[in-house]
């Protein structure tokens, strides 16, 4: 998939996450099925998601060879008190880091797309690679919200 296919996934991605999360219903946000997390919890998740894929995006297209810093996205739950935040801020958010994060990749060089990064478990990650995984990230969540919608 070249860059510019991707970013209409990544792009289309968040735009039909954030129309899932609108349709669940105040009663259905933050119902957990079979120890899942909840909606609201998956929504706040993609929300902080997306802000730490910009950073790393910033840092790729701006720095040499930056290291990565990884997030554990078991501890933001509770570290971020997703049980007391707002689920459409957190919904607003993601739309607006998105757009802005869209924004920056879409003025991306082809040559930026090549740009390295290195994790410290994966090893050294192109941006192509980063926004690869940002996407799938976000489109894997989205049955989730489908399903709690239910």
């Amino acid at each position: 998939m070249d860059h510019n296919q991707l970013l209409e996934k990544y792009h289309s991605s968040a735009i039909s996450f954030v129309e899932e999360g609108k349709k669940i219903s105040a009663e259905k946000l933050n119902l957990s099925k079979d120890g899942e997390w909840s909606a609201a919890f998956v929504i706040h998740h993609i929300a902080d998601a997306e802000i730490q894929f910009g950073v790393r995006y910033a840092n790729a297209l701006c720095e040499d060879n930056p290291t990565i810093v990884p997030f554990d996205e078991e501890k933001f739950p509770t570290g971020l008190q997703y049980n007391k935040r707002s689920v459409s801020v957190s919904l607003d958010s993601l739309a607006a880091s998105h757009a802005m994060n869209y924004e920056i990749l879409k003025n991306a060089s082809d040559a930026d797309w090549s740009r390295i990064s290195t994790h410290p478990q994966r090893g050294a990650v192109t941006l192509l690679q980063s926004v690869t995984l940002s996407a799938n990230h976000i489109e894997g969540h989205i049955a989730q919200l489908q399903n709690a919608a239910i």
